[in-house]
């Protein structure tokens, strides 16, 4: 019984499998191959002439390396050629010495002669003839007149002369009061070789300028 049993599952197996096989088979022989698609080699046309034209305009220019500029060499700077000065003329100046002046309140003190290089001597005669010119009132306008006198070796005032009058009678004998009430000036210095000392002195009257 027991072997019976054993016989029959075999069977049922093997029909089981038989059956599984041949269910496969017919499945794979329903399905249909895919369709083969033909495909023809075609040859390459030549290109016509205008578009061979086209890609001969369209092609990218080749590039050229750059042109190599020439150097330039530095020019040498030429300078300007000096031409010679012409010689300077010579100012002819006069070796003679300039008689002194000194100016002051009243007008300017002239020397005639060169040669006396005492300022302190000129400064005293200059105050002392200022402080007694005493000019007429009313005047207006700058006048000029001027009184030459000459101091001896003793300080005595010798030679008084109007050198140039200002055409007011007024103003020409306050000038030489002046001259005159300065009176008697110290002695010459020593050292002064010249036995006088020529002097011309010029007074300015204008009231605008005095106080």
């Amino acid at each position: 019984m027991r072997k019976s049993f054993i016989g029959s599952i075999v069977l049922h197996m093997l029909f089981i499998v038989v059956m599984i096989v041949a269910t496969y088979a017919k499945t794979e022989e329903k399905q249909p191959l895919p369709e083969v698609t033909k495909v023809k080699l075609i040859r390459p046309k030549p290109l016509p002439v205008v578009a061979q034209k086209l890609t001969e305009e369209f092609k990218v220019p080749e590039t050229k390396p750059p042109l190599e500029t020439p150097k330039k060499t530095p020019k040498k700077e030429t300078k300007p050629e000096k031409k010679p000065e012409p010689p300077k003329e010579k100012v002819a100046r006069s070796t003679e010495p300039v008689p002194k002046e000194l100016k002051g309140d009243a007008g300017t003190m002239r020397l005639q002669n060169p040669g006396f290089e005492y300022d302190y001597y000129l400064a005293l005669i200059q105050s002392k003839i200022e402080r007694n010119f005493r000019p007429p009132p009313g005047i207006r306008g700058e006048i000029m007149a001027t009184v030459g006198f000459r101091i001896m070796r003793d300080g005595s005032v010798a030679s008084i002369t109007m050198v140039q009058s200002s055409n007011n009678l007024l103003i020409d004998q306050a000038a030489e009061r002046a001259v005159r009430a300065a009176g008697k000036f110290p002695p010459l210095p020593v050292q002064y070789e010249q036995g006088e000392l020529g002097i011309n002195f010029e007074f300015v009257v204008n009231p605008s300028t005095r106080s």
